[in-house]
């Protein structure tokens, strides 16, 4: 039995992929995020896109969730992405991800303590 760890939620606003973390997350609920973004992506059709990731609520991943993102980010690297926001406070978080998921350093990302200042920057990229 498959049994998810780390909650998801995403929408989409204007080509902008808004994805919301909350917990603690396994490989299964890295994956239900990552599929569930590479889905949206590809009913864009091969429009470029945007990402704002919410992870204020993220207690960490383990070893395999931490790979599926790297996997993820690797793709995502091959896709019309624009831009990718991170709402994060947890400089222990962002460390772990940074050091585990080496592709996002090929992608144009920043990071924001609130939503509002993520969307900003997103939007001022279109």
């Amino acid at each position: 039995m498959v049994i998810e760890h780390g909650e998801v939620t995403i929408e989409v606003q204007d080509n902008i992929i808004i994805a919301r973390l909350v917990g603690a997350f396994n490989e299964y609920g890295a994956q239900q995020y990552t599929k569930g973004v590479k889905s949206i992506i590809e009913n864009l059709q091969g429009e470029s896109f945007s990402i704002l990731i919410n992870n204020l609520q993220v207690q960490g991943g383990t070893p395999e969730a931490y790979q599926e993102l790297e996997n993820y980010n690797l793709w995502l690297n091959q896709q019309k992405l624009i831009g990718k926001a991170m709402v994060i406070t947890s400089s222990i978080t962002l460390d772990v991800i940074d050091k585990l998921s080496p592709s996002r350093a090929k992608q144009k990302t920043k990071n924001f303590d609130n939503e509002k200042d993520a969307m900003n920057w997103l939007m001022s990229l279109n």
